[in-house]
């Protein structure tokens, strides 16, 4: 039986889906993919199965504003290439079916330097700022659950920025921001710093201000799986005799052969779920080997017999070609021999 097994392997389907994102998708984290088997059936020779692979994904996308302002500048400072990107993913998921949004958190910040309750006020006013503009180009607040929150001093990015920069000071600025005092008083004391403040507030603070929206959504990607279907092992053609045809008493004796014509070897795969397959492959590779040398050894019988026969028939014909020489040469004889009389 010869088996051809083609499929597109579920477990391959999970790396690819894990592994692919939109380009727009900056930030994705993903939980371990469900299956979910959609339908069998029978497609000629094979049995094809679609399962849909599912997985929980989420994009983020920020964008920047300017100091003690909360409306949405999109020139502003790599703005447009992330409203780009929102806007690609935006539309892409719009068209496709499998992808549904469970939530969208939209938080504003403002930066560690100024008023705390002006903070709060600018925070809170970016977050809805940002929520009405995604209202507005994609109405997402009739189509998700859309949520808002605010931080009016985001110092965990200020020390996150500060730590990565080369700014003067550093160590210094680090140990103000980790202390225990007030954030007006953390503000005060790294103003008493010259250089290092205003390292900060052209370099550290702008980034802070900001507005950071989350998508959660659900991801799904169809699978298909093609398995051939195998048939029976049809039963082994009888191994041919040879076969002798009686000689007649007074003529050389001629014999036939049947002579076996191979035209191709017929491997047989065994079932993938088998725990056979070497042993079968082993069992393929020494038949076709006997099988073959079976045929070597019975082309060189073959010759072998043609080669007899032959030399029987020359030296049959050459010894009756003998006798008919000999008795042309008495038959000349005895004609000579009347002529002579025949003159006399």
């Amino acid at each position: 039986m010869k088996t051809t097994f083609t499929t597109f392997a579920l477990s391959f389907a999970l790396c690819a889906v894990a592994g692919a994102s939109a380009q727009s998708r900056r930030a994705v984290s993903a939980s371990a993919a469900d299956t979910v088997m959609l339908s069998e059936r029978a497609d000629g020779d094979y049995i094809v199965r679609q399962a849909l692979v599912e997985r929980k994904a989420d994009s983020d996308y920020s964008v920047r504003y300017l100091i003690n302002l909360a409306t949405l500048d999109a020139a502003l400072d790599g703005n447009s290439r992330q409203l780009n990107e929102l806007n690609s993913f935006v539309s892409g998921m719009m068209r496709d079916s499998l992808v549904r949004v469970n939530s969208v958190v939209i938080t504003g910040y403002a930066s560690p330097d100024g008023p705390v309750a002006l903070n709060e006020r600018l925070a809170r006013s970016r977050a809805r700022d940002f929520r009405n503009y995604v209202d507005t180009k994609y109405g997402f607040s009739k189509k998700f659950n859309v949520k808002t929150s605010s931080v009016a001093e985001d110092w965990e990015m200020c020390r996150t920025l500060v730590e990565k920069s080369a700014m003067p000071e550093k160590q210094a600025v680090l140990r103000v921001i980790d202390g225990t005092q007030s954030p007006e008083a953390k503000e005060a004391a790294l103003k008493r710093m010259p250089a290092a403040w205003d390292y900060m507030v052209k370099h550290i603070l702008p980034p802070i201000r900001r507005v950071a929206m989350t998508i959660y959504y659900d991801e799904g990607s169809l699978v298909e799986q093609r398995t051939r279907i195998c048939k029976p092992k049809p039963a082994p053609a009888p191994v041919p005799q040879p076969v002798v045809e009686p000689c007649p008493p007074a003529q050389p004796c001629r014999c036939w052969e049947i002579d076996e014509v191979a035209n191709g070897i017929i491997v047989e795969m065994p079932d993938p779920d088998a725990g056979i397959y070497r042993n079968s492959a082993q069992g393929v590779r020494k038949a076709a080997r006997r099988d073959v040398r079976n045929g070597r050894e019975a082309a060189a019988y073959n010759s072998r017999e043609a080669e007899r026969i032959a030399d029987e028939e020359a030296r049959a014909a050459k010894k009756i070609a003998k006798k008919e020489a000999k008795a042309a040469k008495k038959a000349e004889k005895a004609s000579r021999k009347i002529a002579r009389e025949l003159g006399k």
